[in-house]
């Protein structure tokens, strides 16, 4: 019998998807050191002025609203070591807010991107509470305690899963529709089923995933990669997960509708300690750090957007960047990939250019896809809508 089904169906949007995404750079430094993080440049040198952070501010309230809401991104680095300066960007921004009557005085959301360590400070747990209908903890817990715990530690070499479980259990509490992010890479492919429905059990609803975008891959990963997604498919179907349960790494078959860019360059904008903004947090210099490759910045909130630079990033497309044999793939469905990192494996300095060092990973993950809609299809007579996905628009 057929019946409503959450796996595999995209999670929900502040507003419904009619948002702004700011990224505020608080501060460069973190008190992790993740073994795939692409902030490869991390410090203590450049935290954002206060004074930077009420331009931002300013700039982006005196700019004609694209979108009905706002979501300001708090990240670094680690977002809550900057507890202080998220204090005063948000007192600053309702004030204004109220002060100029804009339509965003009441439809903003602001998110703390965090690796959760900080997360039970009092002071950060103060401004949750004072804030609790405009405010959406984001917090990463990588699986299992040996799979978190292989990659998410502390300079120290010391794993982080046992501060971050017992604060993902507090934030469920607070926030009982808490998603989170996972990460996988080649040593802890292993771990991928295991992992996710350690979330699942846990009480997060809403899992984000993907594989690591850089050539770290090595023979026999895709085919664990596949083996590892059908394993999880038969979970969730055998335990009723997918009635329940989202995780990214399952999505409803569509035809490509639309040439636009996969990733969200050039529809957001991040701004740094300078006052810069950039396409993309990977654009920053932070990001790029040891890649060879210098920032390519959009503007700066005293000059406004560069139009120029902009028109680069509002031409990416599919049909420019993907060599033939992307183009004429019959499994190009939510193929994907990031700009930034596209741009750092670059021989030149240009944005046009795509990496395929995943491309195995992806047709291994798309088999598997189609593996749970065939069951899901014989075991419970549903079928994949086949909605095309909306792509929004640049900032600019």
């Amino acid at each position: 019998m057929a019946g409503s089904h959450v796996l595999g169906t995209s999670s929900q949007m502040y507003r419904g998807g009619d948002t702004q995404y700011l990224d505020i750079l608080l501060t460069e430094d973190c008190n992790l050191r993740c073994h795939y993080c692409y902030l490869t440049g991390k410090n203590a040198v450049h935290p954002m002025p206060a004074q930077v952070a009420r331009d931002a501010v300013d700039f982006f309230l005196r700019m004609p609203i694209p979108r009905v809401g706002v979501v300001w991104n708090m990240i670094g680095g680690e977002a809550l070591i900057a507890m202080g300066l998220i204090e005063e960007f948000a007192t600053y921004f309702k004030s204004r807010a109220r002060q100029l009557n804009h339509p965003w005085r009441y439809a903003y959301m602001i998110m703390l991107s965090t690796n959760g360590v900080l997360y039970d400070d009092p002071r950060v747990q103060k401004f949750l509470f004072e804030n609790r209908h405009h405010v959406y903890p984001g917090i990463t817990i990588d699986g299992t305690k040996r799979k978190h715990d292989m990659h998410r530690v502390f300079p120290d070499g010391r794993g982080s899963y046992d501060i971050v479980a017992r604060n993902i259990r507090l934030a469920l509490r607070q926030f009982p529709y808490l998603g989170t992010k996972i990460t996988f890479s080649h040593a802890d492919l292993e771990y991928l089923c295991e992992s996710i429905v350690h979330l699942w059990e846990m009480g997060i609803k809403d899992v984000a995933a993907n594989v690591v975008f850089e050539d770290v891959w090595e023979p026999g990963d895709s085919e664990l990669f596949e083996l590892q997604l059908r394993e999880l498919a038969d979970v969730a179907l055998a335990r009723g997960f997918w009635r329940t349960h989202r995780c990214s790494l399952f999505w409803e078959p569509k035809v490509p509708d639309s040439d636009y860019n996969t990733c969200g360059t050039g529809k957001c904008a991040s701004v740094d300690w300078r006052g810069d903004l950039h396409a993309c947090i990977r654009f920053a210099e932070h990001s790029l750090a040891g890649s060879g490759q210098s920032t390519r910045p959009i503007g700066n909130i005293y000059t406004g957007f560069n139009q120029g630079y902009l028109r680069a990033f509002k031409s990416l497309r599919v049909s420019l960047l993907s060599p033939p044999d992307c183009l004429a793939c019959d499994m190009q469905d939510r193929c994907i990939w990031c700009s930034g990192q596209c741009y750092e494996e670059a021989a030149s300095d240009t944005i046009f250019h795509r990496t395929t060092t995943i491309c195995e990973m992806h047709k291994s993950q798309w088999r598997a896809n189609q593996y749970y809609w065939q069951q899901l299809e014989r075991n419970h007579g549903i079928k994949p809508s086949g909605r095309a996905a909306n792509q929004q628009p640049c900032l600019i």
